[in-house]
């Protein structure tokens, strides 16, 4: 229990923070103070739901239900690496643009509740 207000957070307080935006942040700062080498940050967000994976980050404003959208495909190629197909990619030059795509993927997590979200036992 609380492992969502662990990971992002809460929405009212700075200090509330998760785990996510907190890290975020560092990396950021770390970027501005490194001067050794150019750093990017890159971002991806899926939601796996009975061994399916969901790009929580797509622009689908259609997406009544998480299988609205797009599935993500688990590949290996043929050193063993693994690639995941059809998902996002977004590139985040400052902190502020990686929090707006943590608050999307929410905001897609939410508006495309699972089925078993419904009938959860969860106090919150």
């Amino acid at each position: 229990s609380g492992k969502t207000f662990t990971i992002t957070g809460g929405a009212e307080r700075y200090q509330d923070r998760g785990i996510i935006p907190r890290t975020i942040s560092y990396f950021f700062e770390e970027f501005k103070n490194r001067t050794d080498a150019t750093y990017r940050m890159y971002i991806s967000y899926l939601e796996i739901y009975n061994n399916d994976g969901y790009d929580l980050l797509s622009r689908e404003e259609n997406a009544k239900k998480l299988e609205d959208l797009p599935k993500i495909q688990l590949r290996e190629d043929e050193e063993g690496n693994i690639h995941l197909r059809n998902l996002s990619v977004n590139m985040a030059q400052k902190a502020e643009d990686a929090l707006n795509l943590l608050f999307l993927g929410d905001t897609n997590r939410v508006v495309a509740e699972t089925p078993m979200n419904d009938a959860s036992t969860r106090s919150h």
